[in-house]
């Protein structure tokens, strides 16, 4: 690991750094209002992992190349396991790039992110009670698998981590996010929404590559 930040972390920057470690910065007790800028990262299962942070500033960084080991394969992540709030995170002008290692004996069953907003309800977990007010804008991803059979990438997903006949009548829990002038164009499969019904919540437009055909106001997603 580079970077694990523990309680009392709030308002740390990181920046102008190069990481090669398998899990280069993650965030693992809450901690907000970090800034990661203009940082470099080689070849990581995953790059920069926010789990239950707000406020965070993600911005001018490069990442690239991702690899996996049963698991991995992301580039920035942000989400919650714990059943709270994840709100306020901004990620923009990050370049992600190359291609997505596959282990050689990685089991499957899931695909790489090179963005992901994720609430995890995996395994009877807590999710998040709410990820909303996050802006994801002026990215470019263009990443693609060495062996997409076993596990394909997406440039970004937002991803409630259950299916929805195993929670019927679950409110959804990411909504009133901002994803837009990102270019997705780079990579074969560019927006993943899962449950699709993510659509109506979110606000996506004005992407390179898939688009949802929102159409929104470019003011709504900030300079």
């Amino acid at each position: 690991m580079g970077f694990g930040l523990i309680a009392g972390s709030d308002g740390a920057t990181i920046s102008h750094l190069t990481f090669t470690p398998d899990l280069s910065i993650m965030n693992g007790a809450a901690v907000n209002d970090v800034t990661v800028t203009q940082c470099t990262f080689l070849n990581s299962i995953q790059a920069i992992s926010n789990w239950r942070g707000n406020g965070w500033n993600i911005n001018y960084n490069t990442i690239t190349d991702l690899r996996t080991r049963n698991g991995g394969g992301i580039g920035i992540l942000v989400g919650d396991y714990l059943g709270g709030t994840v709100n306020d995170n901004e990620i923009s002008h990050n370049t992600i790039l190359g291609t997505l290692h596959v282990y050689s004996g990685d089991g499957g069953g899931y695909a790489g992110s090179g963005i992901v907003i994720y609430a995890d309800f995996r395994w009877g977990g807590a999710g998040a009670e709410a990820i909303t007010n996050n802006f994801v804008t002026h990215n470019s991803i263009s990443m693609d698998s060495d062996n997409p059979a076993v596990v394909d990438i997406n440039a970004f997903e937002l991803t409630e981590g259950y299916y929805p006949d195993e929670h019927p009548g679950a409110p959804y829990v990411i909504k009133d996010n901002y994803i837009g002038f990102n270019d997705f164009s780079g990579t074969t499969n560019q927006i993943l929404l899962s449950p699709l019904a993510l659509e109506d919540y979110n606000n996506i437009s004005r992407n390179l590559g898939n688009n949802r055909g929102q159409r929104l106001h470019p003011g709504l997603f900030k300079p």
